[in-house]
């Protein structure tokens, strides 16, 4: 998954790769592997310019499987005002920390519309 943080929440410029599987990377330097995701992000996009500087982050417990199928909850409880948020949460990202903000997102939206009532006349 690759995220664009500059559309996502302003951070111009950045983008946050993120591999949710084992396999060679497993194996490659930090520096190995910024080179291999730069040059598979050039190979979808070629006008992405050169990276200044990059970051490898490796958390091997961070994602759960993203089986294809997975049911997960939804924001919705059963009960009154009670919204779930977490990057556990259905939604069209996988869990990582974007899905998990931009599900927090969506729960505080819900949690203002259902406290949004007209004014009495």
């Amino acid at each position: 998954w690759a995220f664009d943080r500059g559309q996502l929440c302003g951070q111009l410029g950045l983008i946050a790769v993120v591999i949710s599987t084992s396999g060679a990377h497993q194996n490659m330097s930090h520096a190995e592997l910024a080179q291999h995701v730069n040059s598979e992000l050039h190979g979808v996009s070629p006008s992405l310019g050169h990276p200044i500087w990059h970051k490898v982050i490796t958390e091997k417990r961070a994602t759960f499987s993203c089986d294809a199928g997975l049911k997960r909850p939804t924001h919705q409880t059963s009960l009154p005002n009670l919204f779930l948020a977490g990057d556990y949460i259905e939604g069209d990202y996988p869990a990582t920390i974007e899905g998990a903000v931009r599900s927090g997102m969506q729960a505080a939206n819900l949690v203002l519309n259902s406290i949004q009532s007209p004014l009495p006349k």
